[in-house]
C-alpha cells in the first residue's frame, strides 16, 4: 500500500471511531452534529459569496469536536469578495534549543524587506483586496490580491492542504485573509502524497513566465511555502523535500504513528507548528518537532480542538508568514519568551533560531 493510501485508510478508521489520531475533519464533525469551520461541505452548491451576496455570519465550535458546547461567533468578518472565472493560461539557522531573547530568529533575506505593504495587525484583513478563482486549473482554487504586482511587488506563493473530507471552500476565510496580506495561495483537496499538489505548484509558477497570465512576472519563485491542516499537514510533510519550498505551516496533524517518519526530517526552511490542547493530532507532532533541523516554533493554543485549530491559530499563521516572507521583524518577538504567542492562551517552544 502506498503511504497516501495508508493515510486515507487510517483516516477512515478514525472517522469510524476505531483510532485516535489527527486526521478527522468535516466527516467526523458531521457525525458529532457540528459544522466544521462553519462553512459549506466538500462539493457544496454555490454559496452566497459566489453570487456576490454577503454570507451569513459564521459560527464555529470553541473546543474539540467531542465537546457539544454552544458555538461562538466566528472572529472573521465575512464580506463578499469578487470571484474571477477560471481561465486556462491563466535563512541559515543558528544552533541552539529554545529562545531566550526575541532578538534571535530566522534571518530573512534583506532583498525581501519592504516588499509587502505594511499591516497594522494580523488579527484582521491586510492592506490588499482578496479575490479568488474557483475550480480553476486541475480543480484548484487560487486566492490572490486584486492589486497583483502593485508597487512592483512580486508575491510570495503558498500551497494550502485542507483537512480530510474538505476542500478549499471550507477554508475560504482563512485563505482570503492570506491573500489580503499579499500572498498568492493555491489549494485543492489534500492527496496525502503531495503528487497532485506538486503538479499544481508547477502550473502556478509556470504562470509567472506566461505573458498571457494575470500572474505574469508577479510571483516570487524564491518565496514559496506550504502548509496544511490534518491530512493537509501530512501532505506537506510528504512533499517537504521539494527544493522550492522555503517555509512550512503545520496545523493539527502530526505523523500518525507518533514516532515521526512522515517527512518532517526533510523540512529545510522556517516552520511553525500550530496545535490545540484539545486536538487529537497535536501530541503526534512531538516526534516531528524533534526531526526538524531547521528553525521551528511549536505553538499550542488553549480551548482548541481539531476542527477549529486552523481558525483559532490564524493570527500566528499570518504573523509567521509576514515575518519570514515579508522580512517584517516586528512580528518576531511574538513567537518567543514573553511574546504574544508564548503567553496565555498559547504555550510555545522553539529551536534552531
Amino acid at each position: 500500500m502506498r503511504r497516501d493510501e495508508v493515510i486515507r485508510a487510517v483516516c477512515v478508521a478514525v472517522l469510524m471511531g476505531t483510532a485516535s489520531i489527527g486526521c478527522s475533519d468535516e466527516s467526523m464533525a458531521s457525525r458529532q452534529g457540528i459544522d466544521p469551520l462553519a462553512m459549506q461541505p466538500a462539493a457544496p452548491p454555490p454559496d452566497s459569496t459566489t453570487a456576490g451576496m454577503p454570507a451569513a455570519p459564521i459560527t464555529t465550535p470553541n473546543t474539540d469536536v467531542g465537546a457539544m458546547t454552544p458555538p461562538v461567533t466566528d472572529p472573521l468578518p465575512v464580506t463578499p469578495d469578487p470571484v474571477t472565472p477560471p481561465a486556462d493560461p491563466m535563512t541559515p539557522a543558528m544552533d541552539g534549543e529554545g529562545m531566550g531573547e526575541a532578538g534571535m530568529g530566522a534571518m530573512p533575506d534583506p532583498a525581501m524587506s519592504g516588499s509587502c505593504r505594511p499591516a497594522d495587525s494580523v488579527d484582521a484583513d491586510g492592506p490588499y483586496t482578496p479575490t479568488h478563482i474557483e475550480d480553476g486549473h486541475g480543480g484548484s482554487w487560487v486566492f490572490y490580491p486584486e492589486e497583483l504586482g502593485a508597487d512592483g511587488m512580486t508575491h510570495p506563493v503558498f500551497v494550502w492542504g485542507p483537512g480530510a473530507g474538505t476542500g478549499p471552500s471550507n477554508y475560504r476565510d482563512h485563505l482570503n485573509r492570506l491573500a489580503s496580506h499579499g500572498f498568492v495561495v493555491i489549494s485543492q483537496p489534500s492527496s496525502g502524497s503531495g503528487g497532485p499538489e506538486t503538479a499544481e505548484l508547477d502550473w502556478l509558477l509556470g504562470e509567472n513566465d506566461n505573458s498571457s497570465s494575470p500572474f505574469y512576472q508577479k510571483l516570487d519563485p524564491n518565496r514559496v511555502g506550504m502548509g496544511g491542516h490534518s491530512l493537509g499537514s501530512l501532505t506537506t510533510m510528504a512533499m517537504a523535500d521539494d527544493p522550492r519550498l522555503s517555509l512550512y505551516v503545520l496545523v493539527c496533524g502530526g505523523c500518525m504513528s507518533g514516532r515521526g517518519g512522515c517527512g518532517a526530517a526533510d523540512i529545510h526552511g522556517p516552520t511553525v507548528i500550530l496545535g490545540g490542547d484539545g486536538d487529537i493530532g497535536t501530541p503526534n507532532y512531538d516526534a516531528d518537532y524533534e526531526e526538524i533541523q531547521s528553525p521551528v516554533v511549536f505553538l499550542t493554543k488553549d480551548s482548541t480542538g481539531h476542527i477549529d485549530c486552523a481558525r483559532n491559530n490564524l493570527s500566528p499563521w499570518v504573523a509567521f508568514m509576514r515575518w519570514q516572507f515579508c522580512g517584517e521583524d516586528q512580528w518576531q518577538p511574538d513567537f518567543f519568551d514573553g511574546g504574544e504567542y508564548c503567553s496565555s492562551p498559547w504555550e510555545c517552544r522553539s529551536k534552531n533560531f
